[in-house]
């Protein structure tokens, strides 16, 4: 049994897919396949069904599967800490973001630091709140940052920044920009575009609209979707109103492509947190980047654990 094998039958567990897990690990597909039945045959047992037109695993793959990320995570630890030995500052930092940080936070700090240590590459991907959550616990990434807190046992969250939330409309006539509206004017009269489930400002929003007294299931939503973008531009074509982040909409503003609503009661800023897995030794490109951004720093004034 090789590091190979156990790496592969993650993959193509994670993605359901031998091409999908070929494509991950630069390899033919016919190699992960290989990677995978020799270490079945060698020992003694099926990890995956093959049978069935959705890949499955058996009963013994699926309980084999925590083992494998655990010594692939050893592997890591062992590696990083010969890495740390030599401190040699080269190397990657996976980053798994919700879709501000990603698109709006994160871009200028990782170009600052690259440019302090440009022998250090980053590998982001964009989720949701709950996937960066789910994702920091499994060790498909050495940092997340998500936009709210989750309950997650294997996870640590830190305070990282702020940023503000809006409501958004057309700017079309349709709303008065020296009126302030009351949330039960907006939500009970309106369409609204909402997030998607596990989107951390929907978190924040649906917290804040129950705390405001507005009944979630009175709320006229006439759409749901997992992208701002997509949010943006469905309020500029007069689908609806909706919460968004500040930062991506601050230019559509400028342009009067966008209009924001005033409140009688001001939207709360929202809170983006670095999300690490407390059970694991991070290596030290991912303690420098922490320490660069300022994460370490905000470790002292205040731990926020489950």
């Amino acid at each position: 049994m090789d590091f190979k094998q156990i790496e592969a039958f993650i993959k193509v567990v994670e993605l359901a897919s031998f091409s999908k897990a070929a494509d991950e690990l630069y390899v033919s597909q016919p190699s992960i396949s290989h990677y995978i039945t020799s270490l079945e045959k060698e020992l003694h047992v099926v990890f995956i069904n093959r049978s069935t037109k959705a890949l499955s695993t058996t009963l013994a793959g699926e309980r084999f599967l925590e083992k494998a990320k655990e010594m692939m995570a050893l592997k890591r630890e062992a590696i990083e800490m010969l890495k740390n030995l030599s401190m040699d500052i080269s190397g990657e930092i996976r980053i798994l973001a919700s879709s501000v940080p990603a698109l709006y936070i994160l871009p200028q700090t990782l170009a600052a630091f690259h440019k302090l240590y440009p022998q250090i590459s980053f590998n982001v991907r964009q989720a949701d709140t709950l996937e960066v959550v789910e994702g920091i616990a499994a060790q498909s990434a050495d940092i997340g940052f998500a936009g709210s807190i989750m309950k997650e046992k294997k996870c640590v969250f830190h305070e990282f920044t702020n940023e503000g939330l809006v409501f958004i409309a057309p700017n079309d006539g349709s709303y008065s920009k020296n009126k302030k509206y009351t949330l039960e004017e907006l939500l009970y009269s309106n369409h609204f575009i909402a997030r998607e489930f596990g989107s951390g400002t929907r978190m924040q929003y649906e917290k804040y609209f129950t705390e405001n007294g507005i009944l979630l299931d009175k709320i006229k939503t006439c759409a749901s979707m997992d992208s701002t973008h997509s949010i943006i531009n469905a309020v500029i074509n007069g689908l609806g109103i909706s919460i968004v982040s500040e930062l991506a909409v601050r230019n559509l503003f400028e342009q009067k492509l966008l209009m924001p609503i005033e409140l009688k009661t001001a939207l709360p800023e929202r809170k983006i947190f670095a999300v690490l897995n407390k059970s694991i030794v991070h290596s030290h490109l991912v303690e420098l980047f922490m320490e660069y951004a300022d994460i370490e720093a905000k470790y002292e004034k205040r731990e926020l654990t489950r």
